[in-house]
């Protein structure tokens, strides 16, 4: 672990690349310390692995579907009473692959979708969508500057925090060698996730929101639409990640077409969408291995991300507060 480190200061300005779970915490964090705190994210909203897609005129969670009793309790820990966001229990009837019913999953989530948990966090924090940062460069001892895929500076700070995934991380340190060489070691395995809409639910699933177990395909499949504030005959179907990785290379008109007819299996009928969606995670899953360094000397360039400390929802949390105790006074 780097030893060093600086306290952020009161208007300084800090930049958030990333606005997942892990950078909304973090600039929360900072923004509570009275930093001047901008957020940058390459896509539409916030969320990250917590993001929501459109499907039709539904929305449907796209990554993890919520939160367990152990990471909420983590999310509460890390902030205080007045930023918790509203969470909502869902008790889903669950089942094995073999439909035998199984005790399901306690999960939070926000309403209406998951993604509702970054945006609240970063209530009062200027965000930026639809920016892509391609550049860090460090100007002088105290200063770095931001520049987006088309050259335009987006500021310059004080301090840089880089919330994207390790291989998105790794262009962005060459100002930080060291930071970089531990950054590159990082791998991620990658994950399909399948989005339905149904007409109707499947017979041999009517009372069941919840399915998982071993598989050769199909790592879990939820209910979406039956989950606190959703609405809609929606389902996620998400490959195992070892499938993913042998299929990382084929089309997403294969890969919808694999998961539909697992999907289908299951159900013992025929599927016939009224809306579906294909998606592939590239960076979706670190594993359980831990970055050893996640900021520079000064702590000017700070890393953070479930790659950063072990993975899931929880690396995310934990990451997030291990770099707000390493730049608070």
């Amino acid at each position: 672990m780097i030893r060093g480190h600086e306290p952020v200061k009161q208007g300084e300005r800090v930049a958030v690349i990333g606005a997942g779970l892990a950078g909304t915490l973090v600039a929360e964090g900072l923004h509570r310390l009275e930093a001047e705190v901008i957020v940058f994210d390459k896509s539409r909203g916030t969320g990250g692995r917590l993001a929501a897609a459109r499907l039709g005129e539904l929305s449907v969670d796209l990554g993890a579907p919520g939160l367990n009793r152990s990471q909420r309790s983590a999310l509460e820990a890390l902030l205080p009473e007045t930023s918790m966001p509203a969470l909502s229990l869902w008790l889903p009837g669950a089942a094995n692959f073999n439909l035998k019913p199984v005790s399901g999953p306690q999960l939070w989530m926000a309403r209406p979708r998951s993604s509702g948990l970054t945006r609240a966090l970063l209530n009062g924090i200027e965000l930026n969508t639809r920016v892509r940062i391609a550049r860090l460069i460090h100007e002088d001892e105290a200063s770095y500057r931001l520049e987006d895929e088309t050259g335009i500076v987006q500021g310059r700070f004080d301090r840089v925090v880089i919330a994207a995934p390790a291989p998105q991380a790794v262009s962005l340190l060459e100002c930080v060698p060291e930071l970089q060489q531990a950054v590159r070691k990082v791998e991620m395995e990658p994950r399909w996730i399948l989005l339905l809409q149904l007409e109707q639910r499947p017979d041999r699933l009517a009372q069941l929101e919840w399915l998982e177990g071993e598989h050769p395909v199909l790592q879990r499949v939820w209910s979406d639409g039956s989950k606190p504030g959703r609405s809609g005959e929606t389902w996620a179907i998400e490959a195992r990640t070892d499938w993913s990785r042998q299929h990382v290379g084929d089309s997403p008109e294969q890969v919808q077409s694999a998961l539909l007819q697992a999907f289908a299996a299951l159900c013992t009928q025929p599927i016939k969408p009224v809306q579906q969606r294909i998606h592939r995670w590239l960076y979706a899953d670190a594993g359980r291995q831990s970055l050893p360094v996640f900021c520079s000397d000064d702590a000017r360039v700070l890393v953070c991300g479930d790659w950063v400390a072990g993975g899931g929802i929880d690396g995310a949390i934990l990451s997030a507060r291990q770099l707000l105790e390493r730049v608070s006074p």
